[in-house]
């Protein structure tokens, strides 16, 4: 299991990703899209 709480991510003085929660179960896929430039990487 995955379990993430409270994430939060930025690029210098912009912040991308605020309060983030995820949880992933045992067995379970997950996918994050978007376009490019969007921060699926961070």
């Amino acid at each position: 299991m995955l379990e993430v709480s409270g994430l939060g991510a930025g690029y210098g003085a912009v912040q991308v990703l605020w309060d983030v929660d995820l949880t992933v179960n045992e067995g379970e896929l997950v996918a994050i899209i978007g376009p490019n430039g969007a921060g699926k990487t961070t």
